[in-house]
């Protein structure tokens, strides 16, 4: 970590000599939980004033629609029957102009706080922008996963490109001039797989590649995520007190606050004017990761009826209680659906497969070689981030050199709307 310390100073001193990094959160959880403050951020307005187009929900003249199609005409269980389309947004301009594709990351959707800023910045900067939903999102699984097994990597991608090319067809390729790729978090790790099944697919042909905070091995950071939880807690008794205590305090000072939105800004209030440790910063992250993998496994064991988590046989009714199935579900680590569940998948398909090589298959070391030639491929990510280990950090240094641009603080994705990280990815996607 000391070396990715010192790495930041000098890639900064590259990146910009005359101005000190300024991003407020020094703290990496506070930075990952927190976000950027509203004054911080980058200005829409700087790129284009908001117009009729951008504000009208109702107008197809280029403001984000939320959109969704059938890609797999097969049976979907009752209980998840609101999921059988491929759900995504775009926003278009009426001209010919590049697009620019989003993926979100673990568990989030393309209506998630990060793909609706990413897309407003680039949609005003005269981009046509899509934004993905994860593979390991509910939706994705039910209706654009071949195998509603998430989390191998190489299978995700496959889906995710089989995905891109249909939206590319409904918007027509005719009014698209080029093609360009991000995503943040494990968004930002498919981003590169993506990148390279290109190579090989040729069906767009990449302009531009910004990996955002990316994982390097998937299987270190998920592990590094769920110990945040189970390092910082007796067992889970503990685990579901302290969230309680923390939603009950954020309901207090709610009920307290003439504040009508609970939204950042009043987030940012409460924690200026309330301590919450450490500690219980990284419990926090750890709930929310485990959460949304709980939400995954559940989903991924309902559609392929592997009695994973509900038994095998069981239909599960619509009015029937589902606090049963979660609780079991969050008592699994990412460490246990891997080896509990996807592997014994995978090795049935290919009994070929080992652990090792599928832990290999879904880290970036595996395309290492062609992530060190792609002159389109650069990583922006935080020296603090706390999915990344030192191997890691050295790992993006070699293979991408004075393509990754490091920031001294962030934690993980904080800082994606800061002005001075957004300003880059916009000088870097029109370079």
């Amino acid at each position: 970590m000391h070396r990715a310390l010192l790495l930041s100073l000098l890639v900064l001193a590259a990146f910009a000599p005359a101005n000190a990094y300024e991003y407020p959160f020094k703290n990496p959880y506070v930075a990952t939980v927190m976000g950027t403050p509203p004054e911080d951020r980058f200005a829409l307005d700087s790129l284009r004033p908001a117009s009729l187009r951008d504000l009208n929900p109702l107008s197809d003249l280029g403001a984000v629609r939320a959109r969704e199609f059938l890609l797999h005409d097969r049976p979907v269980p009752s209980i998840l029957w609101y999921d059988d389309t491929l759900q995504y947004s775009v926003a278009l301009q009426r001209k010919v102009a590049p697009l620019l594709f989003i993926i979100a990351g673990t568990g989030s959707s393309y209506d998630s706080g990060n793909c609706r800023f990413l897309q407003a910045v680039f949609h005003r900067a005269g981009y046509h922008v899509v934004s993905l939903s994860s593979p390991t999102y509910p939706n994705f699984v039910v209706s654009a996963s071949t195998t509603q097994v998430p989390g191998f990597i190489p299978h995700d991608v496959a889906d995710l490109y089989q995905s891109m090319d249909a939206i590319v067809n409904e918007i027509g390729r005719d009014r698209i001039s080029s093609y360009n790729l991000t995503g943040y978090s494990l968004g930002g790790t498919q981003s590169a797989f993506l990148a390279e099944l290109d190579t090989r697919e040729k069906r767009f042909g990449f302009d531009k590649v910004m990996l955002l905070n990316p994982a390097v091995s998937l299987l270190t950071s998920a592990t590094i995520l769920d110990h945040l939880l189970s390092d910082n807690v007796v067992d889970r008794t503990e685990a579901a007190r302290v969230v309680a205590d923390l939603v009950s305090d954020l309901s207090a000072a709610y009920r307290s606050s003439d504040e009508v939105n609970f939204g950042d800004e009043f987030l940012f209030a409460l924690h200026g004017s309330s301590s919450i440790s450490e500690k219980e910063l990284k419990i926090l992250i750890g709930v929310a990761f485990r959460v949304s993998l709980a939400s995954m496994v559940f989903t991924s064991d309902v559609c392929t009826g592997a009695g994973y988590i509900s038994p095998r046989g069981h239909v599960i009714e619509k009015d029937e209680s589902l606090s049963p199935y979660l609780d079991a579900a969050v008592g699994v680590s990412f460490e246990d659906y891997v080896d509990e569940y996807l592997m014994p998948f995978l090795a049935f398909a290919d009994p070929a497969m080992t652990r090792e090589r599928a832990v290999a298959a879904s880290s970036l070391e595996s395309i290492a070689p062609f992530l060190r030639e792609s002159a389109n491929i650069a990583v922006m990510t935080n020296a603090d981030d706390p999915i990344l280990t030192p191997g890691n950090f050295s790992f993006l240094e070699q293979t991408f050199k004075d393509r990754l641009t490091l920031y001294p603080a962030g934690g993980h994705c904080g800082n994606l709307s800061y002005r001075d990280n957004v300003a880059a990815m916009l000088d870097f996607f029109r370079k």
